[in-house]
């Protein structure tokens, strides 16, 4: 049974993660995380502020908060950044990168100002009614999905084992996260992206042009749905996609995906592993705040199950699924037999 004292533990432990956040957000913003980074034998308080042109006093309140929350150790008067949090807080190139969630987090969390009204009247605030900096933040978030995309799954998978020149499909690009991290793996792939985002799609293409990369990899304007590209990639791509899609469009969306491969040519899916059952949201925290706030976009998660329903409707052979730590997101593959 539980008791009253540890029901206010748990309710003053969600307080302090609100704080956390901005505060993790606050060292990844200036810089403190790079620079403890920089410095893995540890720095004084005093060291650290002149080397970086700030207060003192602040830094040092700064220093010790983050060892109060084991973001940081201390030995010796000198801190530096806690084992394993240098690529977690400090590195975005990194795969396993989460510095960026924080300044989302406090962007995203501008939609509770909307919802007393949401709840009384109904209604959504989608995707596309968010403000730019909104759009910019998600592209940052996904940008370790696509990571771990391109250096992690497809590696794994004999169809691009050793090769560099296929052909791939990524259905809601946004502004062109994982078609960037293909070119770079893969410098002979022929991508192409969609979205129903312009500004997304503008982003993506500068991006692109940028990087030098725009005379293979391009973005579209265009519904998911609306796909009807018969047989041409060897891959196709939805990642965090489908639980922002209208149950409506979903099986049009994945049949189109399925005309879309080559015989033979893979779907990859990565997306939130919702649970099966309400009481299986105890374990999944993380899954049922995120549906709490994208419900209010209209967007609706799906459990690993419902996500392999979905594909084998289309006409698919889904082959493995999998929930790779830390457990925010569940990855599916499946192939175009025949």
């Amino acid at each position: 049974m539980t008791d009253r004292v540890s029901q206010m533990q748990k309710l003053t432990q969600y307080f302090l993660g609100y704080n956390a956040t901005r505060f993790i957000a606050l060292g990844v913003e200036s810089g403190l995380f790079q620079a403890l980074a920089a410095a893995p034998e540890g720095v004084t308080p005093v060291d650290l502020a002149a080397s970086h042109g700030l207060d003192a006093e602040y830094t040092r309140h700064f220093l010790q908060t983050g060892y109060a929350l084991e973001l940081l150790d201390l030995a010796g008067g000198r801190y530096r950044l806690a084992e394993h949090m240098a690529p977690l807080l400090a590195r975005p190139e990194h795969n396993s990168y989460l510095g960026s969630l924080a300044g989302f987090h406090h962007i995203s969390g501008r939609d509770f100002e909307c919802m007393p009204a949401l709840l009384k009247e109904g209604g959504t605030y989608t995707f596309q009614q968010h403000d730019a900096d909104f759009i910019a933040a998600v592209a940052q978030v996904t940008a370790g999905i696509a990571g771990f995309v391109a250096s992690s799954i497809l590696p794994g998978l004999p169809e691009f084992a050793g090769r560099d020149d296929f052909r791939a499909l990524d259905l809601g690009c946004g502004m062109g996260g994982t078609l960037l991290a293909l070119a770079r793996a893969y410098p002979k792939a022929e991508l192409l992206g969609v979205d129903i985002e312009p500004r997304s799609v503008e982003q993506a293409n500068a991006r692109f042009a940028e990087a030098g990369l725009a005379q293979r990899v391009t973005a579209q304007v265009a519904a998911a749905e609306g796909v009807d590209l018969e047989a041409r990639f060897d891959l196709v791509t939805l990642i965090q996609v489908l639980h922002e899609t209208v149950p409506a469009v979903r099986a049009d969306i994945l049949a189109g995906a399925a005309r879309a491969l080559k015989p033979g040519g893979v779907l990859l899916v990565v997306d939130e592993p919702y649970p099966d059952t309400v009481e299986g949201l105890r374990a999944a925290q993380s899954c049922a705040m995120t549906q709490f706030i994208e419900r209010f976009w209209g967007n609706e998660l799906l459990s690993m199950s419902q996500q392999k329903a979905l594909i084998e409707a289309a006409g698919l052979r889904v082959d493995a699924q999998m929930v790779p730590p830390p457990g925010l997101v569940g990855v599916t593959i499946a192939r175009r037999v025949g």
